[in-house]
């Protein structure tokens, strides 16, 4: 129930936070650098895995952030789903995380089908102390 609780806030702050911010939005083959004026900043690279069951986020310049984020929501059967986590930076200065379209225990895994309106949301703290979200609108 808490899982569910937490869920469903997520979703309902991911669709707040984009009607309030009109973000860019880039399709998922794009790397894109979220950065301040300055130029420093960190880089992310959405991509669906091969076969399409998952999302994969690479970052760059970690050496840049306090503090990485990510939200991932989407609809499945007219159900929406999501996952969400973040980066630690002393992981180095490249990391990635892999995101199932599905859930998994004890080692078995049960995909989605009929994905729709991904969309992926990261949030970077940055040693500056400025603030950057970027979002992604991921095509299935």
């Amino acid at each position: 129930m808490k899982k569910l609780l937490f869920v469903t806030a997520l979703i309902f702050l991911f669709y707040f936070i984009d009607a309030v911010h009109a973000g860019k939005i880039l399709p998922q083959s794009k790397s894109s650098k979220i950065t301040v004026s300055s130029g420093t900043g960190i880089s992310v690279t959405p991509r669906l895995r091969s076969d399409r069951q998952a999302l994969l986020i690479y970052f760059g310049n970690l050496q840049n952030a306090n503090s990485v984020s990510y939200m991932l929501i989407y609809q499945t059967n007219g159900q929406q789903e999501g996952a969400g986590g973040s980066v630690r930076v002393s992981e180095g200065n490249t990391t990635s995380r892999e995101l199932l379209f599905g859930t998994c225990s004890k080692n078995v895994c049960r995909y989605h089908q009929n994905i729709t309106n991904m969309k992926l949301e990261v949030t970077a703290e940055l040693k500056s102390g400025k603030k950057l979200i970027k979002r992604y609108k991921i095509k299935p």
